[in-house]
């Protein structure tokens, strides 16, 4: 029998303040260019992680996983290099694609511009 192999994708999670309203929290997945918007950080990284799921799942019925990965523009690659490293709560931090694990998830928080 052949042993499925967890899910070998790495994301980077961007967070950073909402310029639209500055009380609510943008998660951002910088590889696939993918973003959630809530009013606390573990919220939004919840809510990006559901999105995520979802757009893997679709795309893997779809047959259509490689158009995934679309990388944010530039300018948000930029503020991750100026960004800090972000520890979210534990219980924010399991993340799947359906039911294989994703390897590793790197998290920086960015100030606002």
């Amino acid at each position: 029998m052949r042993r499925r192999r967890a899910a070998t994708v790495s994301l980077t999670f961007l967070l950073y303040p909402c310029e639209e309203s500055p009380k609510k929290c943008v998660a951002h997945c910088l590889e696939l260019d993918v973003v959630a918007v809530e009013r606390s950080k573990p919220r939004a990284i919840e809510l990006l992680k559901e999105l995520i799921e979802d757009l893997f799942v679709a795309a893997i019925e779809d047959g259509t996983v490689d158009k995934l990965f679309t990388p944010a523009p530039d300018e948000y690659w930029q503020r991750l290099a100026n960004a800090r490293a972000y520890e979210p709560p534990e219980r924010v931090t399991k993340h799947h694609i359906g039911a294989e694990p994703i390897r590793r998830v790197d998290y920086a928080l960015a100030a606002a511009r």
